[in-house]
């Protein structure tokens, strides 16, 4: 089997109470069974507080969802008093994805999570990956399934070497691998508004979300004329298109909406780039520069809402699959 990773995926570790956000909180926090026969033999007081706060293989969330055992410095109690191999499998391994495409595996980090987000943007030069051997075990293929899956990692590569060559100019790389020309800025959709009112459609995951997207509504509504902010270098806007290419286009192996999923991507970065304060919100309380966490708490706050539904990203993909 051949793992392969993108060039942050290693440098990534938890900066749990650093975090401004917490995945401890808006998220079902699901347990899986090892775990919970695991915490069903925990002795003593956290023993029993830890059984009373499980409910049909989650964990009961405390008001405005939040893990009954996040304390108030944002750190995990289970971590604190059972040590990190205590934790369920879905504490141990987010924001971390994975797929299998046969004997391939790939693996990644979900830019809900602000460090994977800053790892991502803030990384030198163009996104690249790494392949190494592991020995997880392969999905089955024959022939057939085989060829369709070199074709489509083939044309997935010639897509990162594209937006990674230095000798081609930027504009140059969105028409060659999305068709973006700038005549239009908001393609796919004909205007901002065309743009958000797919956003309009989606059911929110959460209060941030809601307020973010009012915040753009109402940009959407005064007389400033809606352009790029000016946020995002143009590294940084590559490597963030790479990185959404290489997490969901692949997958049209599965489920189809190959052009949906390409073009997911330039959706993705036409609104961070375009409504990146609306999105970001209040950043003042982060002791990094006010620049840098605008960007990564307008990705972060994009991710949550439109990756992590799959109901979500089909509607999205079919809406953008011509």
């Amino acid at each position: 089997m051949i793992l392969r990773k993108p060039d942050f995926y290693d440098q990534f570790q938890c900066i749990a109470s650093r975090c401004t956000d917490t995945c401890c909180v808006g998220w079902e926090i699901d347990i899986d069974e090892a775990s919970l026969e695991a915490y069903n033999k925990v002795a003593g007081a956290f023993g029993e507080r830890l059984r009373a706060n499980i409910e049909d293989g989650h964990f009961k969330l405390l008001p405005h969802d939040r893990c009954p055992f996040l304390d108030k410095d944002n750190l995990c109690e289970v971590y604190q008093h059972l040590g990190e191999e205590a934790l369920c499998n879905i504490c141990t391994e987010h924001p971390r994805f994975v797929e299998v495409f046969g004997d391939i595996m790939e693996r990644g980090l979900g830019l809900c999570c602000e460090e994977a987000a800053r790892l991502l943007l803030e990384g030198e030069g163009p996104l690249a990956f790494t392949s190494e051997e592991c020995d997880e075990p392969e999905d089955e293929l024959d022939d057939d399934d085989r060829e369709v899956r070199d074709q489509v990692l083939g044309q997935r590569e010639w897509m990162f070497e594209t937006l990674a060559d230095p000798s081609i100019p930027f504009a140059e790389k969105l028409y060659k691998v999305f068709g973006y020309t700038g005549e239009n800025p908001f393609a796919p959709f004909e205007s901002a508004e065309a743009m958000i009112g797919l956003l309009a459609k989606l059911e929110s995951y959460g209060p941030d979300w809601d307020a973010a997207l009012s915040r753009i509504k109402s940009r959407l509504e005064s007389s400033e004329p809606i352009v790029d902010q000016g946020f995002f270098t143009e590294t940084e806007s590559l490597r963030l298109l790479a990185y959404l290419i290489y997490r969901h286009y692949a997958k049209c192996l599965f489920v189809g909406r190959e052009q949906g999923k390409l073009q997911f991507a330039l959706y993705f970065w036409n609104l961070a780039r375009f409504f990146t304060k609306e999105l970001a919100g209040e950043t003042s309380v982060n002791p990094r520069s006010p620049l840098a966490l605008t960007k990564i708490n307008a990705v972060k706050i994009l991710s949550k809402q439109l990756e992590y539904c799959e109901e979500i990203m089909e509607i999205v993909e079919i809406s953008l699959d011509d």
